[in-house]
């Protein structure tokens, strides 16, 4: 076997024991990452104008948990350090623990208006619901189910923001993944005595400049009869530094002049990238996972699952309430709360209500977990991620409709500025509130669902959780109460003859 000495020490060490500041996560990102875009190496995120806002958005999180006033509600004691860590780490054992959890992760959901759908506490309830079922990894060695472990103690106790890739590139889609031509397909391609050293691509990881781990999964939960199918079946965690693996972004949303212009772009672009790996060593301490499809298969049944929507689920709540909030205004500022309007108005209601609701049933109605852990029940968390992305789109179209002309032609901070200011006061003024607060609030309708900004959003919300048409089919085929409602019904019909006899003495 080889000798890694001298590669770059990658271990779970040097725990901070706590919560960390924005400034800490800022600085965290220095790391002589290897991003590109546009064709060009950014030598520091955290100084290019393409991802600046989207880190200060992350940073303000990181903030609002070292808030004093805010100490219970976002963080909890850890059961090994004793140090304040973010709660979103937290293995509920309780319907209130779910509770407590959520309103967290609303509170930093209502501080981007839900627009982010990575933030740290996503990846965050994941890793710790692996952590929850560590048996499952053992399954492929005693050593991966205690990585797992040991990873979510590390990366709480550090308080790192991870993103996640799941999906491998396809160039043939009538192929499955390990049928891809080429060499693109991530798998292991040797090992030594100090870890394992993988090569090929994953896309799509969003947030992945600006975060400081990605975990990666396997991409299928069945393996077909192929040759070295086994190299596919690895799951590990790596710092974004890791030589060997590089981020190629998509290019960033437009976004010029003052925040006023573009709130939403300038702040919340959050950045998606393809991960490509070239013999990129992982030391055997992060691996999770290794040339085992039982392993896989027996992973495939931690609660990730549930958990990671209950987060989503929050977000998609968050994000519905901002877009209504958008609604209202836009009808108040002209005074144009006329009944077609209020019938619009009800739609977003109606969402958000029941977003709510559902989210409630998940955490009132969980089910008993892992290592004395609970679950959210998954049915009602299933609806949400099945409705939203219509409901998205719909409440896109109502801002549209009630914002109209209007939003296509909001005016920008410069033109109010300019020589031409005064005319803008005059026909941008709103029924009760001047002309600059009245264009603030276009260019944010505008934002939210007409820019490249919304494109991306809308898309986002369509596949963040894979295939739509994949996840719809899995729905009906395991529901868990069809057999219920099926015998019901047959218990109804059977009770026919009774029925002839009461009623007609046949």
């Amino acid at each position: 076997m080889e000798n890694n000495a001298n590669k770059k020490p990658m271990a779970m060490s040097g725990a901070r024991n706590g919560v960390r500041n924005g400034a800490d996560y800022i600085a965290s990102l220095q790391d002589g990452r290897s991003v590109w875009i546009d064709g060009e190496r950014i030598k520091d995120v955290t100084v290019d104008r393409r991802f600046r806002g989207a880190i200060q958005s992350i940073a303000d999180l990181y903030d609002i948990q070292c808030d004093p006033a805010l100490q219970d509600k976002m963080t909890f004691e850890s059961p090994t350090s004793g140090a304040r860590v973010g709660r979103s780490f937290m293995l509920p054992r309780s319907a209130d623990d779910l509770r407590l959890r959520r309103e967290m992760m609303k509170t930093w959901m209502d501080a981007v208006g839900g627009m982010m759908g990575r933030t740290p506490d996503f990846l965050n309830v994941m890793v710790s619901a692996h952590a929850s079922a560590h048996e499952l990894f053992a399954a492929g060695g005693e050593q991966f189910g205690q990585n797992i472990l040991k990873y979510h103690e590390f990366i709480r106790e550090n308080d790192l923001a991870l993103t996640h890739s799941l999906v491998s590139p396809d160039i043939d889609k009538r192929l499955q993944m390990f049928e891809q031509p080429g060499d693109m397909v991530m798998r292991v391609v040797r090992e030594s005595d100090a870890g394992i050293y993988v090569s090929g691509a994953r896309s799509v990881a969003t947030l992945g400049p600006l975060a400081n781990e990605v975990l990666i999964m396997p991409a299928a939960a069945k393996f077909p009869l192929v040759a070295d199918a086994e190299a596919y079946a690895v799951g590990f965690a790596a710092p974004i530094d890791t030589p060997g693996m590089k981020m190629i972004c998509r290019p960033s949303l437009p976004a010029k002049g003052r925040f006023a212009n573009d709130p939403l772009t300038g702040r919340m672009d959050e950045m998606d990238a393809v991960l490509w790996f070239e013999e990129a060593f992982i030391p055997w301490e992060r691996v999770f996972m290794y040339r085992s499809i039982k392993a896989v298969e027996s992973a495939m049944k931690s609660p990730s699952g549930p958990h990671g929507s209950h987060q989503s689920a929050t977000r998609s709540l968050a994000k519905m309430e901002f877009l209504l909030g958008i609604a209202y205004n836009l009808t108040e500022v002209n005074h144009s709360r006329f009944p077609n309007v209020m019938v619009q108005l009800s739609e977003l209601v109606a969402y958000v209500e029941t977003l709510r609701a559902m989210i409630r049933v998940a955490e009132i109605d969980c089910v008993p977990g892992p290592g004395g852990t609970v679950v959210p029940y998954e049915q009602p968390l299933n609806v949400v991620r099945a409705q939203y992305p219509a409901m998205h789109a719909r409440a896109l179209e109502i801002l549209q409709l009630l914002g109209a002309g209007n939003v296509v032609v909001a005016p920008t901070v410069e033109d109010l500025y300019s020589e031409n200011g005064p005319a803008i006061e005059r026909y941008c003024a709103g029924a009760d509130i001047p002309a600059e607060r009245k264009m603030q609030l276009l260019r944010l309708a505008w934002d939210a669902s007409c820019s490249s900004f919304a494109g991306r959003q809308n898309l986002y919300e369509k596949f963040f959780s894979g295939d739509p048409w994949r996840n719809a089919q899995m729905r009906g085929e395991r529901y868990p109460g069809a057999r219920e409602a099926q015998d019901r019904v047959w218990a109804f019909l059977d009770r026919n003859s009774e029925w002839d006899q009461r009623i007609n003495g046949q």
